[in-house]
């Protein structure tokens, strides 16, 4: 029950055409479709100006009405890349048949869909011109010093999650035949914020996205009520689970500090394909993976061969210890 629609709007007949919203949908709807090992992830409707005879506000309005319907128990996420405009009412989405006091579809319209509908979790990415003024409440605005400036306050409804590639007062950029924030929301996606696990969630894609934009670029805005984080899809986990379930057996306690002898080392390395070692050196490699997932740390940052023949000591770092709880309580 996780649904999509995605919107890429490069033509506008009575605006200046972009060059690249259609090519990040139909990246990003490649991207959702599937999970990095292939399987199924969010049914997505991909609807672009390349194929579909017209984008109105009627048959976007239309699209985003279907997208809500019948959404208990479902996860839902839509994507717009095109124009956005301001008006005196709150931000836009601009539709392609937009003109000077109908734009498209109200970014307050496609709040208080959200807000109201069933779903179990919807979150809502947009890549448009002053797409951070989505969720803000125009009642609620607090009085800025300059035209340019305010204080917003958003009301959103429990899980549901916005990302927006710019701020209400701000336009969105595109590059090399992408929009800026897309370009790097993709590679978020194609395995740039996954976790341990190999989930990628908005939190981890936020994470990810924010340090790549300098302060004199625009700014993306996170705004978000969770109680959960929905995965938005699942790459390449940085270990094994099976790895992380072990965490226990080879540290009794989450503070535990693991001894390391020369017999971790031991003899023979490199060793052949066909042979896995003492259960020694089949400890050491196993560390030896947890120090790469940054799970595992030595004093001074001593590299593990040189503990090992001095017999000193590796122990968990903050979040090995977090993986050694989950693991010890059985619910990874």
């Amino acid at each position: 029950m996780k649904r999509a629609l995605i919107v890429g709007i490069d033509s506008y007949p009575s605006q200046r055409s972009l060059t690249g919203c259609v090519a990040d949908a139909v990246a990003l709807h490649a991207l959702l479709a599937r999970h990095a090992d292939g399987t199924p992830n969010w049914d997505a409707l991909l609807i672009t100006s390349d194929n579909a005879l017209e984008i109105t506000r009627d048959s976007l309005r239309r699209a985003l009405t279907r997208l809500f319907g019948n959404a208990r128990d479902a996860d839902l996420l839509f994507y717009f890349a095109g124009h956005g405009g301001q008006t005196p009412w709150g931000a836009d989405l601009m539709t392609q048949d937009a003109t000077t006091h109908s734009l498209g579809v109200s970014m307050n319209d496609l709040v208080t869909l959200a807000n109201d509908s069933p779903a179990r979790s919807i979150t809502i990415v947009l890549d448009c011109c002053f797409s951070g003024d989505i969720g803000n409440s125009p009642g609620l605005r607090a009085a800025g010093v300059a035209e340019n400036f305010r204080l917003d306050r958003a009301v959103l409804r429990e899980n549901l999650t916005i990302m927006a590639a710019s701020r209400a007062t701000e336009p969105s950029q595109e590059s090399a035949g992408h929009g800026v924030f897309t370009r790097i929301l993709l590679e978020g996606l194609d395995g740039g914020a996954t976790d341990h696990r190999g989930n990628v969630t908005a939190l981890s894609l936020y994470g990810y996205l924010s340090p790549a934009f300098s302060a004199w670029q625009q700014r993306p805005v996170l705004k978000t009520s969770l109680t959960e984080p929905v995965v938005l899809r699942v790459g390449a986990p940085w270990l094994d689970l099976g790895m992380l379930r072990d965490l226990p057996r080879h540290f009794p306690a989450e503070d535990h500090r693991l001894q390391l002898t020369p017999a971790h080392e031991g003899d023979g390395r490199p060793l052949p394909p066909d042979d896995r070692g003492t259960f020694e050196q089949q400890q050491f490699d196993y560390v030896g993976r947890l120090r790469n997932a940054h799970l595992v740390t030595t004093d001074d940052l001593r590299d593990h061969y040189w503990v090992a023949m001095d017999s000193g000591y590796v122990y968990l770092t903050p979040l090995g210890r977090h993986f050694w709880r989950l693991a010890d309580r059985g619910i990874l």
